[in-house]
């Protein structure tokens, strides 16, 4: 639609007939729902709408800016002053309507906002400042919907997961936009006849999210979100899922922590004593560490749930991510590194969509003077960051009495139905502006966020990188601003100390707890955590606070390497009097494994929990530090983000090298030496198995008598039925464990048709590097050269078939044929297929 349109159906206003809204730009869409609506609507609102339309068709015409005649009655203001504090310009004024044009946002108190605007990238709304490369899909991609990976990163990490051993854990390291979500989501589709995945979220509108995702990508129609809801239909929704666990019919379940370790847990031990677990998944991985250790311990303990589960039956986890420290990266493999390998996949590239800009501010009554003149001026939508509760809610008021209606808030403490409200309006566009804390984060995924505003200092870099992350998430422009005053250091400092509990206390309530152990037959205990400390026995020991205490000591001792976290099932149902009895006692134990003897020691304490505690602590204030060097403009931000995610390969336990790629969308060191915005490319991660898990069909074991090499001779398939016996013998390969498929391109096709459901990886050229080690199929065109190391047994004893044509020469002497001198094992083809039966 044109912006003569959006004219003409202003000039008419209040009269507007707007059913269809289709073909209209996102800001024109966005301006002309807001006056249709019959919602409030605030000057403050109104004029910032107007000015993204005006700046939108300025960008389409080359900079020339357009002019729009509003008129003079509500919600458009009267006076000049408001449409001024958006940057219009007030051409012609009549009784009736304004005649207004939109120059660029230049403030004067933004250092380098001179140079370059910062706005025009922002209303455009064109060029994708992320474009990962799509590559090549597998067969088995059809099942969700896709065609091709997303990323290189993406497809390895596919492949990685696939073929993860027994037990394994892998952490999926990849960013934004790469298709991390696949990773819970084909797994789960592939190895669910029958089967249960489990993914455990963060949040209820994370797991609301992954249900709507997965169900248009697969048309699954039950429900896979469980969460809390008191209504019937919510009951009878969580009984259901129950039920399908127990079946292994649910072939995928989203989940909280509090919700697996308290409600589901009873089917999940049931399925897993069936077989039917196929995949532990914790997605946004990264807040195990500080969520757990802070105030949802219960992310923590479900280290200790997996590893019961584990006692039960064989699965993978999978740990995924778009950012990991090495901190969080240590705490990670501490809880899920055994019983099996521990491994990463990481393809990082930094977001190279948000400019970022950062202004000191002297006094809080020049940061809300910004802050409104920031609003007034940016596209919609955007996200406004406070450090507390208080700040969001003095700053929410302070907006709504400037004439911004459209502005809602999230903080910690906003009800579970307040925030599902929120997000449906939000990403329905009914709402242009949100106040909130670090708790409006994940689950929240409105891709065409515009802008996002810090009126505080984060108290880490990690904190600041996953905020600003809101914004951009369709790949382009996003600003980040970020407005500062003295006494934010002190908020920050005071919010980046760790709750840890002191070595002192933890140790006299871990005292208190194994006074009070019950022994298991395997060695391991069970300790309560409803006990109080001796140091306040005023303290209700039943009370959430004193329990989450208890368990953080829990933690914190497994940090140390006292004790390992464990599990055990929940009581079977009897009587409903009996059984919520026994639940009760069973919800107010924790399962350990003691690790070292002197776990009681105060001299142990000393020497290996409070260094524990301690090295955390150190990391985050070093993280604060970084955060700290970003406000004084001295570095490009992308090497303060790469120092922040770049880990270093350790040699015992072996760990590889975690590489991050740099991007920057602009900083103002890049604005001050000329440097464009720049996005890196997109990281090819390695093989992370030395052993994959693979099988070998028994009739494929006994054709290679104890060879890991096999030659077919063909001598062509140039008719229906050659085509028919050779896509025959695909099948069978592949039914006999063969994955990886080098072959032409234009044979892809046949090897999907014969795939199904099986995981195959095809690829056009033979990269032993790059290629998992697991059973492989060649198949040479005619008259290409044969590649010398095709003939090299491997060594690592996975078989490796090479059909090729019969009259193919010997690479190392070319007078004569390979079939005549190769002293392998090896066999015609048609005489092959007739042995096999097919």
């Amino acid at each position: 639609m044109s912006f003569q349109q959006v004219y003409d159906y202003l000039s008419k206003f209040p009269n507007l007939d707007l059913n269809d809204l289709t073909g209209f730009a996102a800001c024109q869409r966005r301006l002309l729902d807001a006056l249709n609506s019959g919602a409030e609507i605030g000057a403050g609102d109104i004029v910032a709408l107007i000015r993204h339309v005006l700046r939108y068709e300025a960008e389409l015409q080359g900079g020339v800016s357009p002019t729009i005649a509003v008129p003079r009655i509500k919600p458009f203001p009267k006076d000049r002053k408001t449409w001024e504090l958006s940057s219009i310009e007030i051409l012609d004024e009549k009784p009736d309507r304004f005649v207004l044009r939109a120059c660029p946002w230049t403030p004067e108190w933004l250092s380098g906002s001179e140079q370059v605007f910062p706005e025009p990238p922002l209303v455009g709304e064109k060029a994708k400042r992320r474009s990962y490369d799509t590559v090549t899909g597998d067969p088995f991609l059809s099942l969700v919907g896709h065609a091709t990976y997303q990323s290189v990163g993406q497809r390895e990490a596919i492949r990685a997961i696939l073929t993860a051993p027994k037990n394994a854990t892998l952490v999926v390291n990849l960013p934004t936009g790469s298709g991390k979500s696949l990773c819970a989501h084909l797994p789960a589709q592939l190895k669910s006849q029958p089967g249960v995945t489990i993914v455990i979220v963060p949040t209820v509108a994370l797991a609301i999210d992954q249900e709507r995702a997965f169900r248009e990508k697969t048309g699954t129609s039950y429900a896979t979100a469980y969460y809390s809801d008191s209504s019937v239909d919510g009951q009878e929704r969580r009984d259901e899922i129950r039920d399908r666990i127990r079946q292994g019919t649910q072939s995928i379940v989203f989940t909280s922590p509090e919700g697996l370790i308290e409600s589901l847990s009873h089917s999940v031990y049931q399925a897993a004593r069936q077989g039917f677990l196929r995949y532990f998944i914790i997605d946004e991985a990264h807040i195990v560490e500080h969520w757990g250790d802070e105030f949802r311990p219960e992310f923590q303990e479900l280290a200790g749930l997996r590893r019961d589960l584990l006692r039960l039956t064989s699965f993978p986890t999978l740990l995924l991510t778009a950012t990991v420290t090495e901190s969080c990266l240590d705490t990670l493999e501490t809880l899920f590194g055994q019983p099996g390998s521990f491994q990463v996949v990481s393809s990082v590239q930094l977001r190279p969509e948000p400019a970022y800009w950062f202004a000191y501010c002297a006094s809080e009554e020049e940061r809300e003077q910004r802050l409104i003149e920031t609003l007034h001026n940016l596209p919609r939508p955007a996200i406004v960051y406070g450090s507390k509760v208080a700040d969001v809610d003095r700053w929410y008021k302070k907006l709504q009495s400037a004439g911004f209606k459209r502005t809602a808030k999230m903080t910690g403490k906003s009800s579970q139905k307040e925030r599902l409200q929120l997000l449906e309006a939000w990403g329905s566009g009914k709402i242009d502006v949100v106040v909130a804390t670090s708790a409006f984060g994940l689950g929240v995924d409105l891709s065409n966020v515009r802008a996002v505003i810090h009126v505080c200092i984060p108290e880490t870099i990690d904190r600041f990188y996953q905020e600003v992350g809101r914004g951009g998430r369709d790949g382009k422009a996003t600003l980040s601003l970020t407005l500062y005053a003295q006494s934010d250091y002190d908020v920050a400092f005071d919010l980046n100390e760790i709750t840890y509990i002191s070595s002192e206390r933890g140790r006299s309530r871990w005292e208190e707890m194994f006074a009070r152990k019950s022994s298991l037959p395997d060695g391991r205990f069970q300790v309560p955590v409803n006990v109080k400390p001796p140091y306040n026995l005023d303290l209700d020991p039943a009370s959430t606070g004193n329990k989450d205490w208890n368990i953080r000591t829990l933690t914190l001792m497994s940090r140390a390497g006292l004790l390992e976290l464990d599990a055990e099932p929940p009581p079977q149902r009897d009587s409903d009097l009996m059984y919520q009895e026994a639940i009760d006692r069973h919800r107010n134990l924790r399962t350990v494994r003691i690790l070292n003897d002197a776990h009681l020691d105060p001299e142990t304490w000393n020497d290996l929990v409070e260094p524990a505690r301690n090295q955390r602590q150190q990391w985050t204030h070093h993280s604060l530090n970084l955060m700290k060097e970003a406000l004084k403009t001295k570095r490009c931000i992308a090497e303060i983000f790469a120092e922040a995610y770049s880990i270093p390969q350790r040699e015992s336990p072996n760990r590889k090298r975690v590489h991050v790629q740099r991007s920057c969308g602009g900083c103002p060191v890049c604005r001050k030496q000329r440097v464009e915005p720049f996005a890196g490319g997109i990281p090819l991660p390695a093989p992370v198995w030395t052993e994959p898990d693979f099988m070998v069909g028994e009739p494929l074991r006994r054709l290679l008598e104890g060879e890991t090499l096999l030659l077919v001779f063909y001598t062509a398939f140039e008719d229906k039925r050659a085509e028919r016996n050779r896509d025959r013998f695909f099948k069978w390969l592949i039914d006999q464990g063969i994955q990886n498929i080098v072959a032409p391109a234009s044979l892809h096709s046949a090897f999907g048709k014969q795939a199904g459901r099986s995981p195959i990886f095809l690829f056009e050229e033979y990269r032993p590097i790059q290629m998992l080690k697991i059973p492989t199929l060649i198949f040479q065109p005619q008259g290409e050269d044969l590649s010398p190391r095709y003939l090299i047994p491997p060594e690592s004893g996975v078989p490796r078939i090479v059909l090729l044509p019969e009259s193919i020469p010997d690479p190392t002497t070319e007078h004569r044929q390979l079939k005549n001198i190769f002293n392998g094992r090896s066999f015609d083809f048609d005489i092959l297929c007739m042995e096999l039966s097919l």
